[in-house]
């Protein structure tokens, strides 16, 4: 899991749900706070491209939006509650 002061940690490690351990450790943490900070009413997904760049995309898995083949789910990142 990335490093975050411990407040930060808690707020954002339950909102965030794995999907590929291996890629996970491959996250930069200003990834984490893309996403983090980019879904505050709908989910977003963390994923790697066919070129190797890990970004933040706003279309899930199974989207008909979303190119198929050439990405990775890494991690899908819950809304904020209110």
């Amino acid at each position: 899991m990335k490093t975050f002061s411990r407040d930060a940690q808690e707020k954002i490690t339950d909102r965030i749900r794995v999907l590929d351990e291996t890629l996970w450790p491959t996250v930069p943490d200003d990834v984490i706070k893309e996403a983090e900070t980019g879904a505050r009413v709908e989910p977003c997904w963390i994923v790697r491209q066919g070129n190797g760049h890990v970004v933040v995309v706003e279309q899930g898995p199974g989207s008909p939006d979303t190119a198929t083949g050439d990405i990775s789910y890494i991690a899908e990142i819950a809304p904020r509650q209110a």
